[in-house]
């Protein structure tokens, strides 16, 4: 296997799925960054900004952009820590819970494209080594970022 394969194929789907969500997600003014934000509001309610950073291990300002973009929307609501004033917290609207479904149903049809043809077995072990495959980059990442 050539080394630059891996890096080739998956830019392609990189490329070729956000084209998918961002058409799929342009009726409600969303985009894949969104999404994941939402999501993780929704899992995790009452959270700040830097949690989400930290779930999502994405930069502050893509964070913060993603936030005043479903805020904007209606999708999710800011509410001041009533102990601590600094820190905003983080909630689902009824409006952001009921587009919710629907928006899920569209990333659950990319899935479905992602794995059509493949059997159980291929589903499992394709997760896991792209699992394995982000571990390994993110420890790279994180490894060089903090080199001096």
């Amino acid at each position: 296997m050539e080394n630059h394969s891996i890096n080739m194929y998956l830019a392609m789907i990189e490329r070729d799925y956000n084209y998918y969500i961002n058409k799929k997600l342009k009726q409600y003014n969303l985009g894949k960054h969104d999404i994941r934000v939402l999501k993780v509001i929704n899992a995790n309610k009452g959270l700040s900004q830097n949690d989400i950073c930290t779930i999502l291990k994405e930069d502050k300002i893509t964070v913060n952009k993603s936030v005043k973009n479903l805020v904007s929307q209606g999708y999710v609501e800011k509410i001041k820590d009533c102990e601590d004033k600094r820190i905003t917290r983080l909630y689902i609207t009824e409006e952001g819970r009921v587009n919710r479904k629907k928006i899920l149903n569209i990333l659950n049809e990319a899935n479905d494209i992602f794995v059509k043809g493949f059997s159980e077995k291929n589903k499992e072990n394709i997760l896991e080594l792209l699992k394995k495959m982000s571990e390994n980059i993110h420890k790279e990442a994180v490894r060089i970022k903090d080199e001096k």
